[in-house]
Parts: C-alpha cells; sequence; structure tokens
C-alpha cells in the first residue's frame, strides 16, 4: 500500500457517504418508507429516531420492526443497570397519541419480560378476594386505584406522583380492550411474581441483546481505559464477525470524514470484507467507549464528540505504534498512511484505542508528581468563590482538570470556551501539553 493509492471516492468514504444519506429527513421524505424502515439495522433506526426526536419519528416509529423498536428500548430504558420507567413511557407516548389499539398492539408486541417489568413497577395487583389491600389513602387528590374492567383485580399505582405521559390504568385500558386474555395473564404475574427477579431476568436478556449490538457491559467496556498489550496480537479473522451491527451508523459518520491519521489508513483499505470488519470494529469500539464513559445514547451532539474522542485516540495509538517502529514514522511522512493501514491489519480497534489511551499516561503521571508542589495543590484546590475571573486562570484550571479524569483530555485550549476537551490527538499535543504542565509549575514555584 502507498498514500499515493488514495483517491477522491475511497471505499471507506464511499461507506461514510451512504451512512450519512440515511438521515431521518431524508427518510421521512421517502415514497418508500417502510421497505426503507426495514433495511435499517437496529442501531441506525435507533439514531435515526433519536436524531429526529420522537414525535417527528412518529411514521418511522410506526414501521418499526420489533427487533428494531427493542434495540431503542434497551438503548434507552436502562440506567445502567436499572430499568427506567419514564423512559419507556417516553417512547410509549407517540403510539398512544395514535389510538388505543396502536398503543395496546405496541406494547404487546415487547419483549414480555419487559412488559411484566414495566408493569410491575407502575402498578400494585390485588385480588380483593384472597389479598390483604392495605387502606386507601383518603386524603389524596388523584384517584390511585381502580377495578381492572373484568372485575378480577385491583390496581394501585405505585408512584401517584409521577407525571408519565401514558397513565397505567390507560395502558391497561387500552390492553383490555385489545386483548384481555394477555392482559389478564399479565396481570395475574404481576401479583404473584418478585419485582427484582422480574428485573434481574429483563437485564440478563437485555445485556445480551446489547452485546450484540456491540456493547459490552459498563465493567467490560472499562479495559478500554487499562495498558495497551505490549506484545503484537495473534493472527485474527479477515472477515467480520457475527453481529447485528454491519455499517456505520450516519452519527458515527460524520465525525470520520474529517482527515486524521485513521480516515487516511482506512482510505487505503480497498478488500471490501477487510473494510467491513475494520468498521465493525470500529463501531464496537465506539459502543464500548459510551459505556466506559458511563453515558447514554439518546444525547446525539454527546455521541458525536465520544465518537471524535474514538477517532483521535485510535489515530493517536497508531501514530504511537508508528513512533516505535526502526526506523520511526512520522504522521506526516510519505508513508505513514500506508504503514498505519498495516497496523489496522494486525491490532484491533480496542488495542489502537489503548494505545492511544496509554500514550496520554504519561501525562496523569506528570501531573500526579506537579501536584506534590504546595502552591500548586493550593492554586488547584481554591474555592469556586476564590478563582480569580482572568480568562487565563480558567484556562490553566480547565487544562489541569482535563488531565485528571479517567482519560487524559485535552482541555483549556479554547479562549472562546474554556470547558471545551477533546482527546489528545497526537504525540505532538502530548507534547505541547507536558511543556505547558511543566511551564505552570515553574511558575507556581518561582522558578525562570
Amino acid at each position: 500500500m502507498t498514500d499515493n493509492n488514495i483517491i477522491e471516492l475511497t471505499p471507506f468514504r464511499a461507506d461514510l457517504a451512504r451512512s450519512l444519506t440515511r438521515r431521518g429527513e431524508r427518510l421521512l421524505a421517502a415514497t418508500d418508507l417502510a421497505e426503507e424502515v426495514a433495511a435499517l439495522e437496529p442501531l441506525e433506526a435507533y439514531y435515526i429516531v433519536r436524531e429526529l426526536g420522537l414525535d417527528q419519528a412518529l411514521p418511522i416509529l410506526r414501521e418499526l420492526s420489533h427487533e428494531q423498536l427493542q434495540a431503542c428500548l434497551d438503548l434507552d430504558c436502562w440506567n445502567r443497570y436499572d430499568f427506567a420507567v419514564d423512559s419507556l413511557d417516553e417512547w410509549l407516548a407517540p403510539f398512544a397519541s395514535i389510538d388505543a389499539e396502536t398503543l395496546a398492539q405496541t406494547f404487546l408486541s415487547l419483549d414480555y419480560v419487559l412488559q411484566l417489568l414495566f408493569l410491575t413497577q407502575t402498578v400494585t395487583v390485588y385480588d380483593p378476594d384472597t389479598d390483604q389491600v392495605v387502606p386507601e389513602d383518603e386524603e389524596r387528590e388523584t384517584t390511585a386505584r381502580a377495578m381492572t374492567p373484568d372485575g378480577f383485580y385491583l390496581l394501585e399505582l405505585k408512584m401517584p406522583d409521577l407525571a408519565l405521559k401514558v397513565h397505567p390504568f390507560a395502558l391497561l385500558d387500552a390492553l383490555y380492550q385489545y386483548d384481555p386474555t394477555a392482559t389478564h395473564r399479565l396481570l395475574s404475574e404481576v401479583r404473584v411474581d418478585l419485582p427484582t427477579q422480574i428485573e434481574e431476568e429483563a437485564l440478563r436478556f437485555r445485556s445480551g441483546r446489547m452485546e450484540d449490538l456491540g456493547f459490552a457491559t459498563p465493567i467490560e467496556a472499562t479495559a478500554l481505559f487499562s495498558r495497551p498489550p505490549s506484545r503484537q496480537p495473534m493472527p485474527r479473522p479477515q472477515e467480520p464477525l457475527d453481529s447485528a451491527v454491519t455499517r456505520l451508523p450516519s452519527v458515527y459518520a460524520g465525525p470520520l470524514l474529517e482527515t486524521t491519521l485513521l480516515q487516511r489508513a482506512l482510505s487505503l483499505v480497498t478488500e471490501p470484507q477487510n473494510l467491513s470488519r475494520l468498521e465493525q470494529e470500529l463501531v464496537w469500539t465506539i459502543n464500548s467507549a459510551i459505556m466506559a464513559y458511563g453515558e447514554k445514547p439518546q444525547d446525539i451532539e454527546h455521541i458525536t464528540a465520544i465518537v471524535t474522542r474514538v477517532r483521535d485516540t485510535i489515530s493517536l495509538g497508531l501514530e504511537s505504534l508508528l513512533a516505535k517502529q526502526e526506523p520511526p514514522c512520522q504522521p506526516d511522512e510519505a508513508g505513514a498512511a500506508a504503514k498505519s493501514a498495516d497496523l489496522l491489519e494486525i491490532w484491533p480497534m480496542t488495542d489502537l484505542f489503548r494505545h492511544g489511551y496509554g500514550a496520554t499516561m504519561v501525562l496523569q503521571e506528570e501531573l500526579r508528581q506537579a501536584m506534590a508542589e504546595p502552591r500548586l495543590a493550593e492554586w488547584h484546590n481554591l474555592a469556586d468563590t476564590e478563582q480569580s475571573d482572568e480568562p487565563a486562570d480558567r484556562l490553566e484550571r480547565a487544562f489541569v482538570a482535563g488531565l485528571m479524569g479517567r482519560q487524559p483530555l485535552r482541555g483549556g485550549f479554547d479562549p472562546g470556551n474554556a470547558e471545551t476537551v477533546r482527546a489528545f490527538a497526537s504525540l505532538a499535543e502530548v507534547t505541547a501539553a507536558q511543556t505547558r504542565l511543566k511551564r505552570l509549575v515553574s511558575h507556581f514555584c518561582g522558578k525562570k
């Protein structure tokens, strides 16, 4: 491979262009909307809906398959290991706005244990003939109890003050109108099953589906922030993995258009299977980073920032490996992109991220040593009310704060927004940060 092989529309850039055509506004205008939606991978469908907003995306929501909708809920309705009732309620509301039958059909199409989980966290189910019913709070202004239409069960709201868009009683009325037998069975199980067991089972199923989408568990994802392997890995499969994700979602594609060492290397990969595998690894790495940073995917702007961090950190990993070769290769040299493309065939994307992360760890160690200087530590620990309003001081504080996270980040470089942080994208940026830190230490030590 040589850098001269890069042409205006490389296979990688063509893939990015195709990804960017799968955006919500274009989809809504499609004459064959059902076919277009059916062709989306679940992760693509989720980001398209989130980018549009649930209300505007209603025509797309109506065409989602069970698998696509379940992926949306898996991504949105959990806070790490805890189910978020209000998030599922948010997804049900657009269907409820159509009519009761659509709401009921949608709810009953969900994973059965998820149906149980939503109901067990919103209503208590009593059999008035056999259960000991707790007296109702007569001081409440709103009705928190209701009988089911068949007269079998007494329902009580568990969180009467929680403002849900779809009232649990309205949902159950819709379910009874649509399928009374299935609804009666649901409430029978909610009445006798332990809520913790239902949530544990739902989480277990959800974790399996999330893994299929390329999302590691939060604990597994933290492996991204570990020292990189010192030895070159064994040869790995050249074909894409068996996964529900084979394409780059449009939200991920945008930041990858920017010219970086990673983008230049991927632009030299022309064999379709190799490129598909590398793109798939890139999606998995981004998904793992989302989990490792403790983020939820619904904030599209924030997800774009994470994609940019992953892109830059992998580029830094490639550059750090090039610097260790004999002879060392600089990223702006003629053969740097070709050598980086060769590295993509050797190292998994997650390992390249770890190499980039490892190249920044020297900054954390140097910062730890710098904080041993009492004057610097005193300046850093000043209360907010005692800190200087000088722009230069704010930038220095942002610079130090950026280095202190799990992944050292480049902060304090934007005079217009001191809080802006980015991943270190090159060894030159790491070196510049080392110089800046030394200068800061010298300032507080009174050295010239």
